[in-house]
């Protein structure tokens, strides 16, 4: 405690922290409520699960279902589904969607408090308040929070397991918070096994210092919850999906890393986490190592440190979404926190006002940077343009939040109503070329209509094939064969010459140099979309 602070001033300013706190969390969930995805889904990634779960509900093979989106990694979250969701709804996207949707919501609103407290234990109430400011407020959480993505039930299982692992505990009190934490920890890798890239922060935040070897012996103890969680996963993980770890984790690293997607891989961060948040954090960063070093206190930041450096190491070449990059916002936030908490002549006004600038800060350079990242984007982007009232990106967090918020839900409308003009086929074959390929395949399903489906391979191609009420579909997704054109390609094969063909005229580019000839075009609007 500072000499100029008595014990009065301490608990004021502790009581002020605890109301900005509530009063952010309270003004974040209304927002999101507002904003919140109700009828269509925040990504194009959550359509590929909310097909596998209708076809493994109406295949009856649930988890065994080779149309699962992530299965690997978040049968967890799939096998809940099946088990609390009423059958009716996992048969029909209408059904399904609003209930995803409020999944995510009511996993954040418990999450941000796991976490603020989490940071309490460690950094004291200033800094917690601090980094829910700047997590919750930042681009990619005003966006994510409205989805129903399973990153979100992740992130407050790691939270509420850090509360536990972060408690000054002794004895079998100690034991038995490691015990909980650990669970908490599975749960989180049930829902999403990337979760395991925040397990250094929970190792080093309360780490014992003091000397190598209490620093040795407390890593190893601390280690022991996060450890016997992914012993827990993998042996659920292998009697479940029967997944060979080197196989996923060696796809993974040499499917993305090249030097070439670094630049990008750091704009899309710094979007996503804010430009003000990420620049201004890796300064803030290097003051505070450099601060630490020369003063002790060092060990306070290995902790944040760690859920900077790790999630980024592993997810700057696959950027995309920045949801990626969702741990590497919360150990900016902490770092401010930490850094801000030994200002103390900016008074607690200035200091929360200093906080503000900077989250609206990130939306201000959100919309300054649109146009320039636009067009580098379009200038390198094989798709061609799309006219909109208010471009933007689908993956990268440019722009208001807003008028992008109204921008997505528009795209996912539009693509929405094409998919269910498409089960109007008035052709018995039906063949839709759409890199937007699951969405436009899941409203087969719309009002519970029975789908047989399975996957679909044309060559480098890859789609959806499904029967409905004695109807054939593919959905071919172009992007996957590129610089093969599509359309040439489906021609040329005589096993699909029944078929009628349909182009979806928002994910064209410059590989579709066929037009689809006016003998093999669909005719949509005869059947009823039921």
């Amino acid at each position: 405690m500072r000499a100029r602070e008595t014990p009065a001033l301490v608990v004021a300013a502790s009581r002020l922290d605890v109301g900005v706190a509530l009063a952010a969390l309270v003004a974040y969930l209304v927002l999101i409520w507002i904003f919140q995805y109700r009828h269509v889904l925040g990504e194009p990634d959550l359509y590929r699960v909310i097909v596998g779960l209708m076809d493994g509900a109406e295949s009856g093979r649930y988890l065994n279902s080779p149309l699962h989106y992530d299965r690997d990694f978040g049968f967890g979250y799939l096998a809940a589904m099946y088990r609390f969701v009423p059958a009716a709804m996992l048969h029909d996207p209408d059904r399904l969607t609003p209930l995803m949707n409020q999944v995510g919501f009511w996993a954040l609103a418990p999450g941000l408090v796991c976490f603020w407290a989490a940071v309490r234990l460690v950094h004291g109430t200033l800094a917690a308040t601090v980094a829910l400011i700047v997590f919750a407020f930042s681009p990619m959480m005003v966006e994510l929070g409205t989805s129903g993505h399973p990153v979100l039930p992740m992130f407050a299982f790691l939270s509420a397991a850090a509360v536990c692992l972060f408690l000054p505990l002794q004895g079998g009190g100690a034991v038995l918070a490691g015990v909980a934490g650990a669970l908490l920890l599975l749960a989180g890798l049930l829902c999403r096994g990337e979760i395991f890239l925040a397990f250094p922060w929970l190792v080093l935040s309360r780490i014992d210092s003091r000397s190598m070897r209490t620093f040795f012996v407390s890593g190893i103890l601390r280690s022991l919850p996060p450890l016997a969680a992914l012993a827990m996963f993998f042996v659920l993980q292998r009697s479940v999906v029967d997944t060979q770890m080197d196989q996923t984790v060696g796809h993974y690293f040499f499917s993305f890393y090249h030097w070439a997607t670094i630049v990008p891989g750091f704009v899309y961060m710094l979007v996503g986490c804010g430009i003000a948040t990420a620049l201004f954090g890796f300064l803030v960063a290097a003051w505070l190592v450099v601060s630490r070093a020369r003063g002790g206190g060092f060990a306070e930041l290995l902790g944040p440190l760690a859920l900077v450096a790790v999630p980024l190491a592993f997810f700057l070449p696959n950027p995309q979404p920045t949801r990626h990059f969702l741990m590497c916002l919360a150990g900016f936030g902490i770092l401010f926190g930490i850094a801000l908490g030994r200002r103390p002549a900016l008074g607690r006004v200035a200091l929360y006002a200093a906080v503000l600038v900077l989250v609206g800060g990130n939306h201000v350079l959100a919309e300054l940077a649109r146009p320039t990242l636009l067009r580098q984007n379009q200038a390198h982007s094989p798709y061609l343009p799309q006219h909109d009232a208010y471009p933007v990106t689908t993956h990268a967090n440019i722009g208001w939040f807003w008028q992008r918020h109204a921008a997505l839900i528009a795209r996912r409308e539009r693509w929405q109503t094409f998919g269910d003009m498409i089960a109007t086929s008035c052709d018995p074959a039906t063949l839709v070329f759409s890199d937007e390929g699951p969405h436009v395949f899941s409203r087969l399903y719309a009002h519970g209509t029975p789908v047989r489906a399975e996957r679909f391979v044309l060559g480098p191609f890859l789609g959806f094939q499904g029967e409905r009420a004695g109807h054939k579909f593919i959905v071919l997704e172009k992007e996957n064969g590129w610089p093969q054109d599509a359309v040439a390609t489906v021609l040329a094969d005589p096993a699909l010459r029944d078929y009628k063909l349909v182009q979806d005229p928002w994910t064209m580019s410059r590989y579709d140099r066929t037009s689809i000839p006016p003998d093999r075009a669909a005719r949509l609007g005869c059947a009823p979309a039921r």
